[in-house]
């Protein structure tokens, strides 16, 4: 094998497929500025297994692999003409193929999976939702994809191993710098060394200016707008251009523009594969909700290739497509649809390409397409998306053209096979702009960003046009909860180091842990100067186990930071004592149970989410309970052996588990038991009603589900209705929490009281839980505490009443409130008689009626010396009468209580990871 390089190599990393590229070194390159000849990147021919185990080559290779089963490990091991070294997995169109029979055994949008920070890229995880006990990681998924690719190079060039090639690995433009780590890490475990990792938006730009004719044609232009829709993501990029027509060089080889790439998008899992699903959910939303997550990707694939069909020139008014049947585990057999373009046009109009104002936001409501795992964004319309990219980098823009719109735009991705979609786009951006917009018109959405991953590798060797470009976006590290010091300016050029001059302090012998943050591009960034009260996107952890030769227990460095050559994220400890240094690197394999660390790492998808959605969907949905109609009785046990112990499932996992119960509501009435697990699990994923950034939407759609009532009349489920409320109190508003009081009143006030039919009503309605309820209800008014607590202390002058209302009123009137502010207490000269009463209770029978003297006396900030006094009453008596000794520790600290320890006190334990 040759050690110099023979050939310049491109290779479209893509969701949907993989597309390689390549020129040879030695021969004339395409390059019109300079007057050589031209040539065209070739494409590489990719042999791959089929369905019928024979072997095709393609010029691209489908994102998918197939996990074989034992039964199949034999008869369908891949016979391809190089001794291949998984035999055991089959890569691209046949794995498509095959998948469509057994779904749960295809694996694909592997790129997706690695770019989403929920789960832990290296562990097993692929097929999501499949219980196939064999799996893949995402990160050995793209490094399967990638061998694939290396094996077929070097079965055409034996003499020039891929390996020893120039070769440039495209991916978003949106990526950040942990996945780019990742993706760098995949192409290392493949064997491919260290390829340059380009932009796919930068890709295609190059490859349109390779063509002298376009190049020339965006002489007159000053933004360039490129638009890049493949299948799993959306990138949009902004590239400046200023004419080189008054240069004063007289060099006749210099192009007539200068790129600059100067702006990059939010990272937009959405693509087509979103269109796709939307079209498989439109098709019999009943029926599909049902499919599990294998077969609803199996469904997902051929709605691809209707919609392909259906969006082409003569396209048919509709199509017929069947889902196979999977095995016995999988529900159901074959399912026919029948899939019409009208619907689909009118899908793609209203839906994802709808006509909007520029200065229209991003929806933020809940996208039902998270069925297949991927947390695609929960606005599906492309116009809303870019409109937000345009306005955040309006004054760009405007500096640049002197309108708040580019002047010319690119089109990049499959989506854009379709002129109709592409036209969608065009349309919108004309409505925008005053001029119509400058259509750089791409003949090869496919192919351009595998091709122009070559000619940026021409550039490198000062051949073509180079796009001027560097960090995307200024990069913080965090110091404390809300002190960030600038690392990377955005437009930090690659292998530019930046030292900060801050002196660090760390111990040695121990792992140390940065978590880095990314800004918006409207933060400016000076590297060392420290920010407080600004919004920071985190990235991840960057961590480093500090050992030396030194005998010292401590040592102080500097950091330097920069983008490396190939585009990735270096940051290095370096010594001020010695000339050691420690390089940090990303903290990859993420730990649901790991509480120590920062909030966001904790945040992570149980391994086994997709399973447990599954289970979910089998026992909450309608076709689920027919194939399935005893697993209610099994449910809490199998959901547990999955998942494990509840106490330590994280904040993510809770949340996915809820927005999955919220889309199977209707299940929850198939019998009382359905509906006492459904309310128990969904109030236990959703406390305390706060914690992540969706919560106010899933508690409106709690309401909306359960506003009118219950479909059971049980103790038991009623138990279970208020016990969800009562959970997720400290994320109600106001106006919410009053309702909650509401239907305590028409009980338990005097009106209700008198009422037979409130009375026997109330019977069924479990009456402690309603009790524990509106205990919690903190920032209900005053005058309805009070009332309240009135009506409480008159049903415990009843030896009969249950000492549930001693801890309602407790809570009521506690000094520290869990969830709303001081000036929301009750006053301190209105819980003197409460005191009173409780300290004539017996608390041995009563012992709540001690809890809530704890509560009401604990040591606050202000209390007057008569508050003090009924304190060491309350502690005496806590003696006599031997309550809780963590009570009586409470009552004598001399430290206010803060919520975590309020929140042991009173029994109600809170997610992993959130942060109060």
């Amino acid at each position: 094998m040759s050690a110099k390089p023979a050939y310049r190599v491109g290779i479209d990393l893509g969701t949907t497929n993989c597309v390689v590229s390549y020129v040879a070194i030695d021969e004339p390159i395409e390059n019109s500025v300079q007057g050589e000849s031209s040539l065209a990147p070739t494409l590489l021919s990719i042999p791959q297994v089929m369905e019928n185990c024979s072997v095709q080559e393609f010029t691209y290779l489908p994102s998918a692999i197939y996990l074989l089963a034992k039964d199949e490990v034999g008869d369908r091991t891949p016979v391809l003409p190089w001794r291949e070294q998984n035999s055991d997995i089959i890569v691209g169109v046949g794995a498509l193929a095959l998948g469509q029979r057994r779904a749960g055994q295809l694996v694909q949008s592997a790129k997706s999976w690695l770019s989403h920070n929920q789960v832990d890229r290296r562990a097993a995880i692929l097929p999501w939702g499949s219980d196939f006990p064999k799996k893949v990681s995402p990160l050995n998924a793209i490094t399967y994809l990638l061998s694939h690719i290396k094996q077929s190079w070097n079965n055409y060039f034996p003499d020039h191993a891929l390996e020893d090639q120039e070769i440039a690995l495209t991916l978003p433009a949106s990526f950040n710098e942990e996945a780019r780590s990742l993706t760098l890490e995949a192409a290392q475990q493949a064997e491919l060394g260290s390829p340059y990792l380009l932009e796919e938006p930068q890709a295609a730009c190059y490859y349109y200016i390779s063509d002298d004719q376009k190049l020339t044609a965006l002489a007159d232009k000053k933004m360039l707008l490129v638009v890049d829709i493949g299948g799993g993501t959306s990138d949009f990029s902004l590239v400046a251009i200023h004419s080189t027509a008054n240069s004063s060089t007289t060099n006749t080889s210099v192009s007539p523009i200068a790129l600059k790439r100067v702006a990059v998008g939010e990272h937009l899992l959405l693509g087509g594969d979103n269109l796709d699903q939307a079209l498989a959910y439109q098709l019999d939303p009943r029926k599909t909700s049902a499919l599990s997550a294998s077969r609803l990707a199996a469904l997902v694939q051929q709605t691809r290739k209707a919609k392909e069909a259906l969006l082409s020139t003569d396209a048919p008014e509709s199509l017929d497509i069947t889902v196979l049947g999977g095995g016995s585990k999988l529900i159901g057999g074959s399912q026919k649809f029948n899939v019409s373009r009208e619907t689909l046009i009118e899908q793609v109009a209203s839906g994802f390409f709808p006509l909007v104002d520029v200065n229209e936001p991003v929806q933020k409501h809940h996208y039902a397409m998270h069925t297949l795992g991927l947390p695609y964004e929960s606005d599906p319309a492309f116009s809303r998306h870019l409109a937000a990219f345009l306005s955040q980098h309006q004054d760009l823009i405007i500096s640049a053209t002197g309108t708040p719109i580019p002047d010319a735009v690119l089109f990049n991705g499959g989506l854009f096979n379709s002129s109709f979609l592409k036209s969608k786009i065009v349309n919108q951006l004309n409505a925008w702009s005053k001029a119509p917009i400058y259509d750089c018109t791409a003949d090869e959405p496919n192919d351009a960003v595998a091709k122009g991953a070559v000619i940026y590798l021409n550039s490198l060797a000062g051949q073509s046009v180079r796009i001027e470009s560097g960090v995307p976006h200024s990069l913080y590290l965090q110091l404390d909860d809300d002190k960030y010091i600038g690392l990377l300016p955005k437009g930090t050029l690659k292998d530019e180091a930046i030292r900060l001059e801050r002196e660090f302090t760390l111990k040695l012998g121990q792992q140390v842990q940065f978590p880095l943050y990314r800004s918006d591009d409207a933060i400016e960034c000076i590297a060392g100067e420290i920010k407080q009260g600004v919004k920071f996107h985190y990235i991840s952890n960057l961590t480093s186990e500090l050992d030396s030769s030194e005998e010292l227990n401590e040592v102080q460095v500097n950091l330097i930071a920069k983008m490396t050559e190939v585009g990735v994220l270096e940051v290095s400890l370096h010594s001020t004592q010695s000339s050691e240094s420690w390089l940090l690197s990303f903290a990859t394999q993420k730990d649901e149970t790991d509480v120590s660390a920062e909030q966001e790492t904790v945040s992570v998808l149980h391994t086994n989410m997709g399973q447990a959605e599954e289970l979910l969907m089998r026992c909450f949905s309608n076709v689920g309970q027919k194939a399935f109609p005893d697993l209610i009785k099994s449910f809490k046990q199998e959901l547990d052996a999955l998942l494990g112990n509840r106490e330590e499932w994280s904040l993510a996992t809770l949340r996915r588990l809820a927005d999955k119960l919220l889309s199977l509501k209707s299940g929850r009435t198939k019998s009382a038991q359905h509906e006492r697990q459904w309310l128990q699990l969904l109030g236990f994923c959703l406390r305390p009603g706060y914690g992540d950034s969706h919560d106010p939407e899933r508690l409106q759609q709690v309401i909306n589900v359960t506003q009118a009532g219950n479909q059971f009349d049980t103790a038991a489920v009623w138990g279970q209705y208020w016990t969800l409320y009562r959970r997720v109190a400290g994320g109600l508003t106001v106006e919410q929490q009053a309702r909650l009081y509401k239907q305590f009143s028409q009980y338990y006030s005097p009106a209700g009281q008198r009422s037979r039919e409130k009375m026997k009503s109330l019977e069924t309605k479990s009456s402690d839980d309603l009790v524990r309820l509106v205990g919690s209800l903190e920032v209900m008014s005053l005058d309805d505490k009070l009332t309240t607590i009135e009506w409480l202390l008159k049903r415990l002058k009843k030896s009969s009443e249950s000492e549930t209302s001693w801890w309602a009123v407790g809570r009521i009137a506690s000094r520290h409130l869990l969830n709303a502010e001081r000036d929301q207490r009750i006053p301190e000269e209105r819980l003197y008689d409460i005191l009173d009463f409780a300290l004539k209770e017996d608390w041995k029978k009563r012992k709540q009626a001690g809890f809530a003297a704890v509560l009401i006396s604990q040591m606050s900030d202000g209390e007057s010396d008569k508050l003090k006094s009924y304190r060491l009453k309350v502690a005496k008596k806590l003696k006599k009468d031997k309550c809780p000794n963590q009570w009586l520790s409470r009552l004598q600290s001399e430290v206010e209580i803060n919520k975590e320890e309020l929140n042991s006190l009173l029994g109600e334990s809170l997610p992993m990871g959130l942060s109060i």
